[in-house]
């Protein structure tokens, strides 16, 4: 287990594509660029702290992987907003460490979150609910002698 931090990246670029990183340590201050940002330099959209990386990293990629590019380079098809969305709904411990304050502005991303946690909530359940009629339809055939 290995605690770090997962960030979100973008290209001003490259519209419409995320790169997700991972860093031992806190990325470098000031991470804001200035409004309208650089047209040749990336931006770091997002940072979280996770006290095990190499599993939040296997989350994001299982949330984004529809639109995967590049596995090696972990480039994503995705708006920043979406990534950040399907990150921060990971059902670890973790900790936000910095949002851009133009996601943070966006009321969709709130909604996003909550309806992803919703989801992942309801698919739990609906496994729960299968084991539970396992262990249920066991005891039956036990007590039977099927």
């Amino acid at each position: 287990m290995r605690q770090g931090y997962l960030l979100i990246e973008t290209h001003p670029g490259f519209p419409g594509r995320v790169r997700l990183l991972s860093a031992d340590r806190p990325p470098p201050e000031p991470m804001e660029t200035a409004p309208g940002g650089s047209l040749d330099k990336p931006q770091i959209r997002y940072a979280a702290l996770f006290n095990d990386l190499n599993v939040a990293l296997m989350h994001a990629h299982t949330a984004l992987r529809r639109g995967l590019i590049d596995i090696d380079a972990q480039l994503y098809r995705a708006n920043p907003a979406r990534a950040v969305a399907a990150i921060d709904a990971i059902d670890l411990s973790h900790r936000r460490v910095y949002l851009d304050p133009e996601l943070a502005a966006d009321p969709a991303l709130d909604a996003e979150i909550g309806r992803r946690r919703r989801m992942r909530r309801r698919i739990d359940r609906i496994w729960n609910g299968v084991g539970i009629a396992a262990i249920l339809l066991l005891i039956i055939k036990l007590l039977l002698g099927f």
